[in-house]
């Protein structure tokens, strides 16, 4: 046994921001059911329920094996300075992806109403992951820079 505190076969104690989180979390949950069940002439329970297992279904069939293997497929084609960012980037572009289609796609918007949908949201969406990539450039760009600024200082030789 060693001094650290690292020992996985210690049990695990949870602290106050845990329990708090947890009950907070809870206490989330029960609203919903509370609201999902109260106005239920306007929100079909049972419509929701096949929705909500649905798509538990769909996304551990589905989409958690495609991360998966796209996060797996990063890490063995790109250079490990890379790994981090990259994944990172691409699990942020497919969430606000996923958020914008359906304001990119313009569903819901009436000319009844013209300030249901008023934006651009495909230009949005395409300014959006613009910005998102040039800070992965950028995180990537720092991180060389850092690297070979630390050969350096240790004394190493650059490659011509």
């Amino acid at each position: 046994m060693t001094d650290d505190h690292t020992d996985s076969t210690a049990p695990q104690r949870h602290g106050a921001l845990f329990w708090t989180a947890v009950a907070l979390g809870w206490g989330m949950v029960l609203f919903g059911i509370v609201g999902l069940l109260k106005d239920s002439d306007a929100t079909v329970p049972a419509g929701f329920g096949a929705w909500f297992i649905g798509l538990a279904i769909a996304h551990d069939a589905f989409l958690a094996p495609l991360v998966f293997i796209v996060a797996w497929a990063v890490g063995r084609v790109l250079p490990p300075m890379t790994v981090v960012p990259v994944r990172l980037g691409l699990a942020t572009s497919a969430l606000l992806t996923l958020y914008a289609w359906p304001l990119a796609g313009g569903y819901g918007k009436a000319a009844s109403n013209p300030s249901a949908l008023p934006l651009d949201y495909s230009r949005n969406l395409v300014v959006s992951l613009v910005v998102i990539w040039t800070g992965v450039v950028a995180w990537i760009a720092t991180i060389a820079v850092r690297a070979r600024q630390q050969r350096i200082d240790d004394g190493g030789q650059l490659p011509k």
